[in-house]
């Protein structure tokens, strides 16, 4: 186990806007503000989802992509260093109009439809990313 300490930062409220690209934007603005330790929680909706799912078996991730309005039923990741700049790392939880859900991590080209973040900075020596925190 690694342990990483830290005192709580600034917290940013995100309106993102209808289009942007979920990750795009998130990463966008942890590099435009010098984030490289933080906590992500999201909420509202996407136009399209493009998740990966990583299989043990092959050592591979599984990419799926659904063209649909659905609405987030749980978002949440961090940022950590990765080569000298922010990482963004998020995963979510998506819910579809029968209110099935499909979840995983997210990949550039999920679409906001409607979406608030909440990124918390953590105040210390920021983790390298290695594959997860």
């Amino acid at each position: 186990m690694k342990v990483f300490n830290f005192d709580p930062g600034r917290i940013h409220l995100l309106s993102l806007s209808q289009g942007d690209d979920l990750l795009d934007s998130l990463t966008g603005f942890a590099r435009s503000n010098g984030i490289l330790a933080a906590t992500i929680t999201f909420l509202g909706s996407v136009s399209r989802a493009d998740l990966s799912w990583y299989d043990p078996d092959t050592g591979d991730y599984r990419t799926f992509v659904r063209e649909e309005q659905l609405e987030v039923a749980g978002g949440t990741g961090n940022i950590s260093l990765y080569e000298g700049g922010p990482l963004v790392h998020i995963h979510a939880v998506f819910a579809d109009s029968t209110g099935r859900t499909i979840g995983g991590h997210i990949n550039p080209g999920t679409t906001v439809f409607a979406m608030e973040a909440t990124v918390q900075q953590l105040v210390g020596d920021p983790p390298e990313f290695w594959g997860t925190l």
